[in-house]
């Protein structure tokens, strides 16, 4: 498929989205256009870098942060440039508004070289749909009139939240807060308020950082289904090198290989090793293994699989002991919501009786959406009404090729819309780390450019 006048357009400028812009800006030729859409104020953060809390840093080592695979000392170099107190918080574990900022900087760099303004286009407005055509893809926002791309990129990033089951009481009650992002919500919580926070991994751990840094002296709960936190980052020895073994194994067998190695060697060096079989392994499972895995292993998977830097986790650690946040097992068992308390029932896990504790409020702390069938944004809502786009069966992400190639209601990819980082997770399971995103991204761009010959 050869196109003439090649204009991308980019839904989403988080990390995924700028990244992609900036792979393509140099790659395609003089003429050549990106268009990226934000509703979001600010370009190259997203959601994930936005944060101003110094508290809330990636769960990943600086020097792996680079922007760019090839130089992996580039964000190394950038900390150089940046303030003695930056550089110093830049030598482990960033925080991730000063990450966003490296990212807004790459942008910036772009536009500023000679020409780059004539090549990257921003706009401030929500895409509220995509007509999707032969011949191109027109982009229609809330805040002007539709524009023709040749080809559309959703990399929007992570959907919000939703309810877990037997919470339906929840939705609608003031005292229920659906995005834990929402400051404005957050801030307004009382610093002796009993706050219960649904879900125990990565998530609460930033939410409640923001507590205990704005002097939070109220008990704080946190309810998820295996009551898990995410394990603690250490120095230790490098990634294990796995065998070269068949990638069509059964998830027995590979359960039963990642346990016998974790006996003989560190866990983290077996983890880390088995990270870049990750996407191949997933690949090979059925539709029915994956539900397996996603039942009974995923929750162990992401505490041992997504870390707290070290700092993180001694602070967490230390408001358990305190009894600041008790960590509860267990699934809802009725709610009762008042006009300023809610009751909480929940049943422990392993048995035992329904117990049950009053709160001011619940925090919905469950880490990102995937059920795109939920969603209520007007892009995404379109797209699945006119069965341009499909969720995944087991409601992981969005349904797309290998070629990241979104399809439709009838299986069939199509040949101008694509998809970049979370929305990918059903495809390939490992992809919302910065380390994929960057793979991903440079991939894309390379894929893309063979479009233009």
């Amino acid at each position: 498929m050869a196109l003439r006048g090649p204009k991308i357009g980019i839904i989403g400028a988080g990390f995924s989205g700028s990244l992609l812009a900036l792979h393509l800006l140099r790659r395609l030729p003089g003429h050549a256009r990106v268009h990226l859409f934000e509703q979001r104020h600010g370009f190259g953060q997203g959601l994930a870098y936005s944060t101003p809390n110094a508290s809330h840093v990636l769960n990943v080592r600086a020097e792996r942060l680079s922007a760019f695979e090839n130089d992996p000392e580039h964000f190394q170099r950038w900390l150089l440039t940046q303030s003695e107190r930056e550089q110093s918080e830049g030598r482990a574990f960033v925080p991730r508004g000063l990450y966003g900022r490296y990212v807004q900087s790459l942008l910036i760099d772009q536009i500023s070289q000679e020409g780059g303004n004539r090549n990257l286009f921003l706009f401030p407005h929500e895409v509220v749909d995509l007509d999707l055509a032969a011949c191109g893809v027109t982009v229609r926002t809330d805040g002007g009139r539709p524009l023709e791309v040749d080809v559309a990129v959703l990399a929007m990033g992570d959907i919000p939240p939703q309810l877990p089951d037997g919470a339906a009481e929840l939705d609608g009650s003031p005292l229920y807060q659906a995005d834990p992002w929402d400051l404005a919500a957050t801030r307004a919580i009382g610093r002796d308020a009993t706050v219960l926070v649904i879900g125990t991994g990565l998530t609460m751990v930033d939410f409640v950082l923001g507590l205990l840094d704005r002097g939070h002296r109220g008990a704080i709960l946190a309810l998820s289904r295996h009551g898990l936190l995410p394990r603690r980052h250490e120095s230790g020895p490098p990634p294990l090198p796995w065998p070269d073994l068949p990638a069509h194994r059964p998830l027995s067998q590979r359960l039963r290989q990642v346990r016998a190695l974790a006996r003989e060697h560190p866990w983290r060096a077996v983890f880390d090793g088995l990270r870049p079989h990750a996407q191949s392994w997933w690949g090979a499972l059925d539709l029915t293994e994956r539900r397996r895995f996603l039942r009974h292993l995923r929750p162990w998977w992401d505490a041992h699989r997504h870390r707290l830097a070290p700092q993180v986790a001694s602070r967490i650690g230390a408001a358990i002991e305190q009894g600041s946040l008790t960590l509860i097992a267990g699934h809802f068992a009725g709610i009762e919501v008042g006009e300023d308390r809610i009751g909480v029932g929940f049943r422990p896990r392993g048995g035992g009786n329904p117990r049950r504790v009053v709160v001011n409020h619940v925090v919905n702390c469950s880490g990102p959406g995937a059920d795109y069938g939920r969603v209520t944004q007007p892009l995404m809502r379109n797209l699945l009404q006119r069965g341009a786009i499909v969720p995944d069966p087991l409601r992981l992400g969005l349904d797309i090729d290998e070629g990241l190639r979104l399809l439709n209601r009838e299986g069939r990819p199509q040949q101008r819309l694509y998809a970049l980082g979370p929305v990918a997770r059903a495809r390939f399971w490992e992809c919302t780390a910065l380390p994929e995103i960057r793979r991903q991204a440079e991939e894309l761009a390379a894929q893309l450019m063979l479009l233009w010959g």
